[in-house]
């Protein structure tokens, strides 16, 4: 079976999914390979900060935070990426709910994962100044 039928079958006979986490786009919130994410179905708009798992036409499944909601899509972009990505509604299969991180549990609801994403507009801005900066470096070279 693939993995594309593992994961959206598993959301649709039960309604919830753990899913270890693969690559740095999410960091510093979720390592490679070091978190699980309790994952939900959704079946209605997420809201500014959610953190969908959705999958792209070419079949590839991507954990990233929605930064604006709009009518027919959302906006979003990994709290380690500065490049914003348009993803329809339908594009949407669950969101998590909260993950866990050295053993511990960690609800979104969480004081401390809130205070976590009031830091994201910074982060953000500093990682597209570290790109600008990279690219730069590379023409005058």
């Amino acid at each position: 079976m693939s993995k594309k039928h593992n994961i959206e079958d598993e959301l649709n006979r039960t309604g919830r999914l753990l899913q270890t986490t693969v690559g740095d786009s999410m960091e510093p919130m979720l390592k490679n390979r070091e978190n699980i994410v309790v994952l939900e179905k959704t079946d209605g708009i997420l809201k500014k900060y959610d953190l969908p798992l959705y999958r792209r036409p070419n079949g590839k499944y991507v954990l990233h935070r929605i930064i604006k909601v709009r009518k027919n899509d959302y906006i979003i972009c990994g709290d380690n990426r500065w490049k914003k990505e348009k993803v329809p509604h339908d594009w949407v299969l669950a969101c998590v709910s909260g993950y866990y991180k050295n053993g511990r549990f960690i609800s979104v609801d969480n004081p401390k994962y809130q205070k976590y994403l009031k830091t994201l507009g910074i982060r953000r801005k500093k990682i597209f100044i570290k790109a600008v900066i990279k690219r730069l470096k590379r023409v005058i070279s």
